[in-house]
């Protein structure tokens, strides 16, 4: 990967984490359902985001810093593998 790959990677960390932030007290005003579908939808895409940001060569130390995350999260959902939703070998 490039320099460019990384940069946007990093990017999308920092604005996954940052909807997710954001969106949270919005959630509150709905029902609880609907707060835990949207919180559970801003967390996967965050966990996607940080799953790609490693493959594109970026640190888990560097991902943890940019997502807000602690660095054993960003461990373990790397450990984990595959994002939320996409089956065992991967998208497609």
């Amino acid at each position: 990967m490039n320099d460019l790959d990384t940069l946007s990677a990093r990017r999308t960390v920092r604005k996954a984490a940052r909807r997710l932030a954001e969106d949270a007290p919005k959630l509150v005003v709905g029902s609880a359902g609907a707060y835990r579908a949207g919180l559970a939808t801003r967390a996967a895409e965050l966990r996607r985001a940080v799953l790609l940001a490693w493959l594109s060569g970026v640190p888990e130390r560097v991902i943890a810093a940019d997502g807000g995350l602690s660095p054993s999260l960003v461990h373990e959902w790397i450990s984990a593998g595959n994002p939320p939703g996409e089956a065992a070998d991967g998208p497609g």
